[in-house]
């Protein structure tokens, strides 16, 4: 669509999620997306008594002038065209929009495929434009310093282009210069043994090969999502917070701990549906000291014992405070030993 336009032919529009539904605002939506696309969204989607060989423009535009003889109100539709649709993220997802040559996103999700999404609504088969374009909207460059936002999204585009997926190479200009870099896929998994908080020497001791999924985990999370399928609704009941608790196989786990999964930022009062940022997953012994250094570890570690039967000490079962307390104090041990920011108070005193 031309981006040559009066005001009259913009439109705001807060795309209805899923579960929303309010009848009128569902039907406003439609509405909206028809005057937007017409020759997706009416021409080529719907039924019509219209005869045509194949569905081009030239048909489309054939259709139009049968469409103003035949269908006043549809007709009128196409009379009151739409240029610009302002939307929310919600219209990245199941919507065609090929009648569009151009995505602009002013906001920058942290997930590319979120910002792939949002493409694929206009890159599409079918498409009556010959070019499309996409337009990123990146912070200033002392945010950007802040957040490296573009850096982290670059890289995961990258890793994404290592395990297969397709990609836009002209995200950017420096996005293009990293995937034509040829020691690529050594420098991510370099990035991801980074991650890992292991080096080479760790692994190459081990009998076990190593592949981009034992890297990136994939492995476990296909684990996960079968175990997760076989009963949806007893995991979606269950709190964000839980725990159990197994009779370890000293050769796997050699010290009695804890194995938890930890989010950052802490989460707000109040706020049960809080999204953590970043997660972390740790294995500690009892005074709080590290057991095992890497994520692979410890999943692998629990993959060994997730068929075991459940054991918890009947005192922390109870909620016992001596039994609790031990448990409290490995936690906050490990979390002083953690690195952190000594602040000058202008009192002279220092914060941690």
């Amino acid at each position: 669509m031309s981006l040559k336009t009066s005001l009259s032919k913009v439109h705001k529009c807060k795309a209805p999620s899923i579960t929303q539904t309010n009848g009128l605002s569902l039907k406003l939506s439609s509405f909206t997306i028809e005057r937007f696309a017409p020759y997706t969204k009416l021409f080529n989607e719907k039924e019509w008594d219209f005869e045509t060989k194949k569905k081009n423009r030239n048909a489309f535009y054939e259709w139009i002038k049968w469409i103003a003889e035949n269908h006043p109100k549809v007709h009128a539709k196409l009379s009151k065209p739409i240029d610009i649709l302002i939307a929310t993220d919600t219209l990245s997802e199941g919507q065609n929009l090929q009648d569009a040559d151009m995505v602009i996103n002013y906001d920058i999700h942290w997930n590319p495929v979120r910002i792939i999404q949002r493409m694929g609504r206009i890159d599409r088969l079918g498409s009556p434009n010959k070019k499309i374009f996409g337009i990123n909207f990146w912070p200033s460059n002392n945010i950007n310093t802040y957040l490296n936002l573009q850096g982290r999204i670059e890289e995961r585009m990258a890793a994404m282009k290592l395990a297969g997926a397709e990609v836009d190479h002209q995200f950017s200009e420096t996005f293009a210069e990293i995937i034509q870099d040829e020691s690529l896929d050594q420098k991510m998994n370099a990035r991801m043994m980074k991650q890992m908080e292991t080096t080479w020497d760790d692994i190459e001791v081990t009998d076990e090969g190593l592949g981009f999924d034992d890297l990136s985990l994939e492995r476990y999370r296909q684990d996960l999502l079968e175990e997760f399928n076989k009963d949806k609704n007893k995991y979606l009941k269950m709190p964000k917070g839980v725990y159990t608790g197994f009779k370890a196989d000293k050769t796997i786990c050699n010290e009695n701990g804890i194995i938890a999964l930890l989010g950052y930022p802490a989460r707000p009062s109040k706020k049960p549906d809080y999204d953590y940022q970043l997660f972390d997953l740790i294995y500690i012994n009892m005074q709080g000291k590290t057991v095992l250094l890497n994520q692979k570890e410890i999943l692998d570690a629990l993959t060994v014992h997730k068929d075991k039967n459940r054991f918890v000490l009947d005192a922390i079962d109870r909620g016992d405070e001596d039994a609790i307390k031990g448990l409290v104090n490995a936690m906050q041990g490990w979390l002083n030993d953690q690195a952190v920011e000594i602040e000058k108070q202008s009192d002279g005193t220092e914060k941690k």
